[in-house]
């Protein structure tokens, strides 16, 4: 998925935070060809040999996983199903539809459609229900990971990056609760989800210096603001 920063320049934490989530879906977390995307961003990553750029790319893939996830969710409960291809789909269904004296409105779609379900089936991810679960488990691993790789950078106040990032992810778990059902089976992974980012703000709330004195605040005063995630190119790039 292409990280695309920010244009103007970090000059604080929400904003760093902002920049993490600027990211335009490039391929559709229930297109076929995500896997492909996913496997090209993932080679991005792990040639990437500074742990605090890493560090970044992983917690934006995280937050694309969130975004991603709602997506999902959202266009199933009010747009499912095949839908037309523009241009092509119109002309053909109005010929069709006068041949047959049908009323089908996505003849295009609905074969673009049916190759694209077939191959999510081959891939695991045949339903809504286990594309989004795909997507907060790879959220969970991101979120790790990235906590990890920025743990020992002294660049810029990391710990107040998480706190601010896991802040929004915690709002948007909300919209993601609020467009899920309780036939998904995803309330127990949601859960989970709430409990380890809760725990991973707290961790860096007191990293970070509250209820610590003045010691740590001035320590972090002295950091920089943080590098935006590194811009990369889609898997055809």
């Amino acid at each position: 998925m292409a990280l695309i920063p920010l244009t103007a320049a970090a000059s604080n934490n929400t904003a760093d935070a902002d920049a993490l989530w600027n990211q335009p879906e490039s391929v559709s977390a229930d297109s076929a060809f995500y896997v492909i995307q996913s496997w090209w961003d993932g080679i991005g990553r792990a040639t990437q040999n500074d742990p605090t750029q890493r560090g970044l790319d992983e917690l934006a893939q995280a937050n694309a996983d969130l975004l991603s996830a709602h997506s999902v969710l959202l266009r199933q409960r009010t747009d499912p199903g095949p839908h037309p291809v523009a241009v092509i789909d119109p002309l053909l269904a109005g010929i069709y539809n006068l041949i047959t004296g049908s009323n089908a409105k996505a003849p295009v779609g609905s074969v673009f459609n049916w190759t694209n379900q077939s191959l999510l089936n081959l891939e695991g991810r045949g339903s809504t229900d286990e594309i989004v679960r795909v997507l907060l488990k790879d959220y969970q691993a991101k979120q790790a990971a990235a906590e990890r790789d920025l743990h020992s950078t002294a660049s810029f106040d990391a710990d107040a990056l998480l706190i601010a990032n896991a802040q929004r992810e915690t709002a948007f778990m909300l919209k993601i609760k609020a467009v899920s059902s309780p036939g998904d089976g995803l309330a127990g992974l949601l859960h989970d989800i709430d409990q380890s980012t809760t725990a991973l703000a707290a961790r860096h709330q007191g990293n970070n210096g509250v209820g610590n004195g003045n010691g740590s605040a001035n320590a972090n005063s002295n950091k920089q603001s943080p590098p935006k995630p590194k811009a990369k190119s889609g898997a055809g790039g």
